[in-house]
């Protein structure tokens, strides 16, 4: 393992738009680059996320896994974020780094005090139960705006299996404990089931497992996706795989190499999670945050969160295409009106509603219905 401590130029990452269904995030900022976890199957590893760049820093191409085995630490992480958020709009940051580095540096905390002190609301997506000794400073951001911790797990299991895939990553009974000891002190905490993977963890048996296991430790939620797996990620992956069990790999190029069967295996994977969450009474999503926005833009906030969790079942069911993207347009104009919504019903009715950009009839109609019902 070799370690860089460097300062960094900028650190906050800001969206266009909030990741609407999935972890409502609009900011993010990391105090390390690179992940000594290293799981086989982080899509982090494909160019387009590679944070090592061999054009940058040639030194990267003397380690099998920079990704893992070459990790850069900002030393400056917690004051440039001061800066970076001092002047920002209010919304929800994710902030990561709970990794073995933290044990010795501690920027994670730092940058969790910023976001306390400027009073932002807080999304971890953690493995380590190391972020349990910083409890104090997480009760107080989720007593003070907001935090929900999602823990990532793809099976309830700490067998040799897991460890073909997660070989330097905490046990994940060790996860299980630390959600509970968040539920306890009434910090939201669920299961960040990715990536459920084909043939490996796609089965009825580990499904129901992780569900269970995440309501019985006082999660409230679990959100699933499928594998990323092209360019180097893919690469990296196979590697494990043919470690694992050669046979995988003709089965996961059959699955991937057709689009139409790898749809129709997503759908099959997410109505499984759906029926499972049913039957052990938990969510299968992330409820939107609202209480940090200001008040006239909460019910704005509240109908885009409809249309951006529609949105994502719409992508996980496979029917996406024109009427997906009629749902997250109009998701993006309730988002970014600086009007209350009801407001304009109120004064100009559904004509008003169809102004909007990006709001068509169709919209416009799910928009009164909604208005119409929390009124009466």
């Amino acid at each position: 393992m070799t370690y860089k401590i460097y300062k960094t130029k900028t650190i906050l990452n800001i969206q266009k738009h909030v990741d609407g269904g999935w972890f409502w995030v609009k900011y993010s900022a990391y105090p390390y680059t690179g992940c000594e976890y290293g799981c086989e199957y982080c899509y982090s590893r494909d160019e387009k996320y590679n944070p090592h760049k061999a054009s940058r820093e040639p030194e990267v191409l003397k380690f099998e896994d920079p990704f893992s085995e070459y990790i850069k630490i900002k030393e400056n992480a917690s004051e440039l974020l001061k800066k970076e958020l001092k002047n920002k709009l209010r919304d929800l940051i994710y902030i990561d780094g709970y990794q073995t580095v933290e044990t010795k540096y501690r920027y994670a905390r730092k940058m969790l005090e910023v976001c306390l002190d400027l009073n932002f609301p807080v999304f971890l997506n953690e493995k380590s139960p190391m972020l349990i000794r910083d409890m104090d400073i997480l009760k107080k951001i989720n007593e003070k705006s907001y935090l929900n911790v999602g823990w990532s797990i793809i099976t309830s299991r700490d067998d040799e299996t897991r460890l073909a895939f997660e070989p330097k990553a905490p046990p994940v009974s060790a996860r299980f404990k630390a959600m509970h000891q968040l539920a306890e002190n009434k910090i939201m905490a669920g299961t960040v089931f990715m990536p459920i993977l084909p043939f490996i963890y796609d089965d009825e048996r580990n499904i129901e497992e992780v569900i269970k296991k995440t309501k019985d430790c006082g999660g409230q939620y679990v959100l699933d996706a499928g594998l990323t797996l092209w360019g180097y990620c893919k690469t990296h992956f196979y590697k494990a795989l043919k470690k694992y069990d050669s046979s995988l790999i003709a089965k996961y190029d059959r699955l991937y190499e057709n689009k139409q069967a790898l749809g129709e295996y997503t759908v099959r994977l997410h109505q499984s999670v759906l029926k499972y969450c049913k039957k052990h009474n938990i969510m299968s999503y992330i409820p939107r945050p609202l209480k940090f926005y200001p008040e006239k833009l909460q019910i704005n906030k509240k109908i885009a969160e409809i249309f951006y969790l529609e949105v994502r079942e719409l992508q996980l069911s496979g029917e996406g295409g024109y009427k997906e993207w009629a749902y997250r347009k109009a998701a993006w104009s309730l988002d970014d009106l600086e009007e209350n919504v009801w407001e304009i019903f109120k004064n100009k009715g559904i004509d008003g509603l169809m102004q909007i950009k990006g709001i068509g009839t169709s919209m416009a109609k799910q928009i009164e219905e909604f208005l119409k019902a929390g009124k009466n």
